[in-house]
């Protein structure tokens, strides 16, 4: 097993939870399926929760925070929000005030030995945050549930030697799909989610800036395909120097995506 990865459990509209480990401190990145899936793909790992040295939230909404009350009943890791998603779902579940560390979004804190440097992102939550986690002179980016890329997320995405990007949905399918049209709105809007188009522009700036690794993440299960958002991610690469694009399934990766390796552009899912 690599010792410095990164592995998606679930990705999508049903649920999000992603595990960043670099040199044995285990991060998880939201908690939107329930505990039991979280430690079956755990185990696959060889770990347990009581490996995990810390979760991030992103934001409140229920795809991401699902298991979130499971974790605080069962886990001892400290759980990192921002103040709005704090208030958000302590509001809905009283019985957990004061059990999240709370952060201004914009203010590093570390956990171990990996900085965490979190930033804005554009959506319709309370308080919504991306994350840079820099150990050992690499970069890794996360960027999910944001209407669009903000100039300040850009530049700090930029040099991650993997990011996770959102590419949430095919214009054309949302706008044919059965979603009504408030929600369609919503979803391409400037406070949504990052479409397939949108995403692979700034994919290209990436992979100029030194990424080597994509990993493109909370696809809509109605409005996308992976096929449509690998092909138009990699035909923004093209002529570009090589990266790994991947797509994250709704269900567990296969296998983690390890960091440090020379990566050949390819369609690996």
């Amino acid at each position: 097993m690599a010792e410095n990865y990164y592995y998606s459990i679930a990705s999508g509209s049903s649920g999000n939870c992603g595990l960043y480990m670099a040199d044995g401190t285990a991060i998880l990145i939201d908690l939107g399926v329930s505990l039991r899936r979280i430690t079956t793909a755990l185990k696959a790992l060889s770990l347990t929760l009581e490996d995990i040295s810390a979760v991030v939230l992103t934001h409140e909404h229920i795809d991401h925070v699902k298991g979130l009350p499971m974790f605080l009943k069962k886990a001892k890791a400290p759980v990192f929000a921002t103040r709005g998603t704090a208030e958000a779902f302590e509001e809905k579940n009283p019985e957990y005030a004061d059990r999240l560390n709370i952060f201004d979004s914009g203010e590093r804190f570390w956990v171990r030995d990996v900085d965490v440097v979190p930033f804005p992102t554009p959506h319709d939550a309370a308080e919504s945050t991306g994350y840079i986690f820099e150990h050992g002179g690499s970069r890794f980016g996360f960027a999910t549930d944001l209407g669009f890329v903000p100039r300040d997320a850009a530049e700090l995405l930029r040099g991650c030697e993997m990011v996770v990007l959102e590419s949430n949905h095919d214009p054309h399918m949302l706008q044919a799909g059965p979603y009504p049209y408030s929600l369609k709105m919503r979803v391409a809007g400037p406070s949504g989610h990052l479409s397939n188009p949108d995403c692979a522009v700034f994919a290209a700036d990436l992979v100029k800036s030194g990424t080597r690794t994509l990993v493109l993440a909370h696809l809509s299960e109605k409005n996308n395909m992976p096929e449509l958002a690998r092909q138009q991610t990699l035909s923004a690469l093209r002529g570009l120097p090589a990266c790994e694009v991947l797509v994250a399934p709704k269900e567990h990766m296969e296998h983690p995506v390890s960091f440090g390796e020379e990566k050949l552009c390819s369609l690996s899912g």
